[in-house]
């Protein structure tokens, strides 16, 4: 399972849960002894001296290996902010994409995983929305530092008067990543009618490749994922128009870390990522992978 499937299952269950339903007001648990108590604390890791932080396994532009094996990306750099601001070193681990998100947050930050696999003290890129906190009580989501966006990606010389929109879709050819949030909502406009050119793969990159060919004319995906794999090529641009139909084209992006365990951890961290996002380091950061970055909404 990619993790830009499990974020589409999140998106597409938060939009289906939170329509007619309102706002759910966070609720903590009544027991903060045992089972809920996992990892270790701030103090102990300022003690020890360094802070283990997660990251999402090969997915660029955020966190990827490069060619000599080393950690790369929006995320590690993050993560090395964090670690700055502490006063400790970093040890950064990748870490594959489960099924949902819920199913990362038990894995990797409150519970660990049942093939021994232990929880980081921090994990990065969680989508942020109240029904998501609602569910994982004894997750802490806090620290929003950016905001993700789907966008379509086009061959410039296709679109030569406008930048495509959905419903350009009726008549050209594009591609997306399979059981994505894009594919769920093309798939579903104007009663299926986009259907026959809409093209799906397995990755992403995959997807891409099919625009390079000159197989479908663009790509919808996340915009900062289509701008790193298209970067510096003019015969193609990322657009993140208006996607009628779509209640959340956007989302908040923050950290986790265990609720009990390590409030005091997520409160610094929350501070941290908090000035780093009002001097402009977060932003600098993403600009110096070539993204576009957003303000997180609240």
């Amino acid at each position: 399972m990619t993790f830009g499937t499990s974020l589409s299952a999140l998106v597409l269950m938060t939009v289906l849960t939170l329509t007619g339903s309102g706002l759910f007001a966070r609720e903590y648990p009544s027991d903060d002894s045992g089972r809920d108590r996992v990892g270790i604390d701030y103090d102990s890791i300022i003690e020890r001296g360094y802070i283990e932080i997660g990251v999402y396994q090969d997915f660029a532009p955020y966190s990827w290996r490069d060619s000599a094996g080393q950690l790369v990306g929006v995320d590690v750099e993050l993560a090395q902010l964090i670690a700055d601001g502490l006063g400790v070193d970093l040890r950064v681990i990748d870490l594959p994409a489960d099924e949902n998100v819920d199913t990362d947050l038990r894995n990797y930050v409150w519970r660990g995983h049942y093939m021994g696999q232990r929880v980081v003290n921090v994990l990065m890129r969680v989508p942020y929305n109240r029904e998501l906190d609602y569910r994982n009580e004894l997750a802490g989501l806090t620290g929003r530092y950016a905001q993700e966006r789907v966008a379509i990606a086009y061959r410039v010389s296709e679109y030569p008067d406008e930048a495509p929109w959905p419903g350009s879709f009726t008549s050209k050819t594009v591609a997306v990543e399979n059981h994505s949030l894009p594919d769920f909502y093309l798939t579903g406009l104007q009663q299926g009618a986009l259907i026959p050119n809409i093209s799906r793969r397995r990755t992403l990159e995959e997807a891409i490749a099919l625009l390079r060919d000159g197989d479908v004319t663009a790509v919808m995906g996340i915009r900062a994922r289509l701008e790193h794999f298209l970067r510096d090529d003019p015969e193609f641009a990322v657009e993140s128009g208006p996607l009628p139909g779509l209640s959340i084209g956007s989302w908040p992006i923050g950290i986790a870390t265990a609720f009990y365990t390590a409030r005091m951890l997520s409160y610094e961290v929350d501070d941290i990522l908090t000035a780093a996002v009002r001097d402009g380091r977060v932003e600098a950061i993403y600009r110096a992978h070539g993204l576009t970055w957003d303000a997180p909404g609240r």
